[in-house]
């Protein structure tokens, strides 16, 4: 066996082998300078090209916004998935490329290829929320540059009817009217990103796994009943054309614990498609104020009998429905000589409410009237609420004084005037209307005792129910219905003009009320302008379905042949 003198002879290598070993490293540096050199020299130009084509894009991963439901759970707004579709111009498009796009996408052809011509190099957006079956097509093309980002968009099964409660999302999904709007942030939730690699054609080409996830957007749960708002909007519809009014609503809440379960209005617009009226946009229902006229009459005479102003059996002195206040008279349409409470209130005297009501001091009808919450918002959560106008009891003139107890010289929005109105369906306590569930019901002050609530709609059961009341068109077959017509002047630029506001305001069973209705229609111009004439019908069609679909049981005899039993047109309400 050999042996080594020396470890480092154990690695000695002979000479020719050193040779061959540095000529094979010295080959290796030689190759590798040589392709250094080649890529930094003479393909310069190709790779700075190639490198700018990629970067690292952070991109939005949307969140799913949540969904809005009525009371019965049924949709009231909904996402789905849709896309946008883009192009980054980096070379020529073939123009059977534009073609094709513009086919699937149904666009003009022309104004495509103008809009690219245009713009040349960069991106454009060429259509927003495309189906997903249109965006299948759109990819199967594999054109360069053609990028399709995924979004959510909202879809309104209830279309006109439930518009203006439940809003509206702009294109980028931001809530734009409505419990849209109000509820924006806890319907969007939280987006999330992921970090990727794209090229110049904006396709991904490698994920970096950096991300967040969304979180999505809570739902909403409403106390609006999508049947009875479908019925209400259609029947709005209905009566305002036939009158050729501008506009009207409705709000109908649940006497016994203030929900709300219809605010319609008409006209309206289809939150599905763009909107180039924004005056239909409106929720009048709480941003339109209005005088209320003879709705406030049973309001003013509840308040006086509780004053002990005026005793149940007495009879008022109308003075052949004729009443000198200063320089101004006030007037009945069918003037008597002598009126009952009842009948003050059944052919609405405004001489009999204007002498009942005065008996009140400025400062204690005032007070129920602030009790009631005119002049202040009811704070319902629903985006445009106004608050109305109750001027102090101090800036009240005389005429102003014998005016308020027929309404006028005060102004409310709908939800306001219903809102009043509960203190006839709950023993004298005013009910704080609401439109959560989950929200907690709010009693408010007692305005009137439970003997004068029962009184008054014994009261207003006789507008609706006997010969001479001014609102028969609302008897509704099978239940007894309380109620109130309105029809007061419009005030436009400070001055009274001969334009009107057409209301009616009651409830059903009037014995224990289940619903409270109010309605308001603006500037009836044809045939009528009377509340009962234009208001009353619709408050029939709404009352009636409500009744029917929540099965509140019969209160009187259905042998009246009512529907073939002739209503004389209604007149008599307050006018100047």
């Amino acid at each position: 066996m050999k042996k080594f003198s020396h470890q480092s002879d154990i690695f000695e290598l002979s000479k020719n082998r050193r040779r061959v070993v540095l000529s094979l490293i010295l080959l290796l540096f030689l190759m590798l300078f040589s392709r250094a050199l080649y890529l930094q020299q003479i393909k310069k130009d190709f790779l700075q090209n190639k490198g700018d084509g990629f970067s690292v894009r952070n991109e939005i991963l949307h969140s799913y916004r949540g969904k809005i439901y009525d009371r019965n759970h049924k949709l009231l707004a909904v996402s789905s998935p849709t896309y946008d579709v883009g192009l980054t111009i980096n070379n020529h498009i073939k123009n059977e490329n534009i073609r094709d796009i513009a086919t699937i996408l149904k666009i003009n052809e022309k104004n495509l290829q103008q809009k690219i011509k245009n713009k040349n190099k960069g991106f454009i957006y060429i259509k927003r929320s495309v189906s997903p079956e249109s965006a299948k097509k759109i990819s199967e093309l594999k054109i360069a540059g053609l990028n399709l980002d995924k979004q959510y968009r909202r879809f309104y099964p209830n279309r006109e009817s439930a518009a203006h409660i439940i809003g509206k999302t702009n294109l980028d999904g931001i809530g734009h009217e409505g419990l849209e709007k109000q509820w924006d942030s806890i319907l969007t939730g939280e987006k999330g990103h992921k970090k990727v690699v794209i090229d110049g054609s904006r396709r991904i080409i490698d994920d970096l796994h950096d991300f967040k996830l969304p979180k999505n957007g809570s739902d909403i749960f409403t106390t609006i009943d999508s049947r009875l708002q479908h019925t209400a909007y259609e029947s709005l519809k209905k009566y305002i054309e036939r009158y050729e009014a501008r506009s009207g609503s409705a709000v109908l809440v649940d006497a016994k614990n203030g929900d709300i379960l219809v605010m319609a209005n008409y006209p309206s617009y289809n939150p599905n498609a763009s909107v180039t009226n924004l005056d239909t946009m409106r929720n009048r229902s709480v941003t339109d104020t209005f005088e209320p006229g003879s709705t406030l009459k049973p309001i003013s005479i509840a308040y006086a009998l509780e004053k002990k102003k005026v005793r149940t059996n007495e009879i008022i002195n109308t003075n052949n429905g004729l009443l000198k206040v200063g320089r101004t008279y006030i007037r009945d349409d069918h003037p008597e000589n002598e009126l009952t409470i009842k009948d003050v209130i059944k052919t609405s005297s405004n001489v009999g409410a204007s002498i009942i009501g005065t008996r009140l001091t400025p400062k204690e009808l005032w007070g129920a009237y602030d009790k009631l919450g005119f002049g202040k918002k009811i704070h319902s959560q629903i985006p445009g609420e106004v608050s109305g106008k109750l001027r102090t009891y101090t800036a009240w003139r005389d005429i102003d004084h014998s005016r308020m107890p027929y309404g006028y010289g005060v102004s409310v929005n709908l939800l306001q005037l219903t809102q009043a109105y509960t203190i006839f369906a709950n023993d004298g306590v005013v009910l704080k209307p609401k439109l959560y569930p989950n929200e907690e019901i709010k009693v408010g002050e007692k305005v009137i005792s439970p003997n004068v609530s029962k009184k008054m709609r014994a009261f207003m059961q006789a507008v609706v129910e006997e010969d001479g009341g001014t609102g028969g068109k609302a008897k509704i077959p099978g239940y007894t219905v309380a109620g109130k017509t309105g029809t007061a002047k419009k005030v436009i630029n400070g001055q009274y003009v001969n334009q009107y506001v057409a209301s009616f305001v009651g409830m059903a069973p009037s014995n224990n009320p289940k619903f409270i209705l109010a309605v308001m229609i603006d500037d009836p111009s044809k045939d009528s302008y009377y509340g009962g004439t234009v208001a009353a019908p619709v408050f029939k069609d709404i009352m009636k379905d409500a009744l029917k679909l929540y099965d509140v049981p019969y209160d009187k005899e259905l042998n009246e042949n009512l529907m073939n039993k002739m209503v004389k047109p209604q007149t008599g309400d307050a006018k100047l």
